[in-house]
């Protein structure tokens, strides 16, 4: 007998790195799409049994798969849900993210790292419970199908947690080694055969590269995760910012790796072989100045290949005057707030780059900062700039301090590029925002 072990696709709180137990929490787009791939990829194997946990994201994969176009499996009657099969219940803290769910001095904090000692949120279930009830089914469901069909090919699409139980008694693990090789990733299979007596794994595991698991495993701290929408967004990531964090938060163009500017303005102009004309890059990453710690740490996330300055951003068009004598154009006075960056002269002898972002959200993290913020797209230096949010969590959540979530930013222009340092305008990079 052949046994196809499946994790659901992707929900909106897999991407945010949330904890879902049994809420139901349906596919998004992505989950679909990853289905209809494993779909194809599986569309010549038949399966003579295909079970489900009744939640919708998996229940919906598993109706996907078996319904992609040639698949040797068409009818949604065929998938049988088994309430054994339910996700792990995370009790009162459903819906938390990983950072929150681990620190803590609370027993759930062993979740990953040693899962022997975890103890579940209120109302929540124990992994021995788990355990059990996926033996259950082992025992009531797949071993009866085995002396009535030995040859059998089964399907069973469910949960991260549920299915690291599922596995624990297929490979007569006990709770101290609860994940195995890892939590599975989204959409990928785990192979099975069976000979009776004894159950082999006879696929490579995939398990899922999750930034927490591996924070867990290392006993770090990462970043927090907060949605924008959270009421008390604004106030915890100035505050963050006021004590030297740095932060990835969403702009009025892409995601930006941002922290607070010690010293307004007074960045000079790099001169050397790097950058012998002192151009500013607002995609780019600085080498560390002296002085400078939110900026330094960022360029060492970044990387260290470049030396133009980043950008800053300030909370009110009003507030350039502090740090320039140059007078801003009307025509582009009327631009701000908006996705205008503007280089100009600054107080201290060289240039900087400034921009009023249209956000209102993101005004006000600034206002409450009280300073201006840096801010540079979210990459390392010299790869693509990152859309994807749960991308940028599962690269930098071990390296920033938080992460604004805000859905993803896929074709957003980036911000209109001017400079007025010789008293002209001129357009260096055309973005969103139209000048003439």
């Amino acid at each position: 007998m052949e046994l196809y072990v499946i994790r659901h696709g992707k929900t909106d709180w897999n991407k945010e790195y949330r904890f879902q137990g049994a809420h139901d929490i349906p596919l998004n787009e992505e989950g679909r799409q990853a289905a209809r791939k494993l779909g194809e990829h599986l569309k010549d194997v038949h399966f003579d049994y295909v079970f489900s946990s009744p939640l919708s994201r998996a229940y919906e994969t598993a109706c996907i798969v078996i319904e992609t176009p040639g698949s040797l499996r068409h009818s949604k009657g065929s998938i049988k849900t088994d309430p054994l099969l339910t996700e792990v219940s995370f009790g009162e803290f459903e819906g938390l993210p990983f950072d929150q769910w681990m620190d803590t001095d609370e027993p759930r904090k062993y979740f990953f790292k040693e899962p022997a000692r975890y103890v579940p949120p209120k109302g929540g279930e124990t992994f021995e419970s788990g355990i059990e009830r996926t033996g259950k089914f082992v025992h009531t469901v797949l071993e009866p199908i085995y002396k009535e069909k030995p040859d059998a090919r089964i399907m069973i699409v469910a949960h991260g947690a549920i299915l690291a139980a599922l596995m624990c008694n297929l490979e007569n693990r006990g709770v101290e080694n609860y994940w195995g090789n890892g939590l599975k990733g989204n959409c990928e299979e785990t192979i099975y055969n069976y000979d009776g007596k004894v159950w082999t794994l006879a696929s490579q595991e995939k398990p899922q590269e999750n930034p927490y698991v591996k924070m867990a495993e290392e006993g770090r701290r990462g970043a927090r995760l907060i949605k924008k929408s959270d009421p008390d967004s604004a106030k915890i990531t100035a505050d963050i910012l006021k004590e030297g964090g740095v932060v990835i938060i969403p702009t009025d163009t892409v995601y930006g790796f941002s922290g607070k500017v010690e010293s307004a303005g007074a960045l000079r102009e790099p001169q050397g072989p790097h950058n012998p004309k002192g151009t500013h890059d607002c995609t780019g990453v600085p080498e560390a100045l002296e002085g400078q710690p939110t900026e330094a740490r960022i360029r060492t996330i970044k990387g260290r290949s470049e030396t133009k300055p980043m950008i800053q951003l300030i909370a009110s068009p009003l507030e350039l005057a502090k740090y320039t004598k140059d007078v801003l154009p009307g025509v582009l006075l009327q631009k701000w707030p908006g996705a205008l960056t503007i280089i100009v002269n600054d107080n201290r002898g060289g240039t900087t780059a400034f921009r009023c972002p249209g956000d209102e959200w993101l005004r006000k993290v600034i206002a409450d900062c009280g300073s201006p913020i840096y801010s540079t797209s979210v990459n390392r230096s010299g790869q693509p700039v990152l859309d994807d949010q749960s991308a940028i969590i599962k690269e930098f959540a071990l390296e920033v301090d938080l992460i604004v979530t805000d859905g993803d930013k896929k074709g957003a222009k980036p911000s209109t590029i001017v400079s007025i340092t010789d008293g002209t305008i001129k357009v260096l990079r055309q973005g969103d925002v139209q000048i003439f």
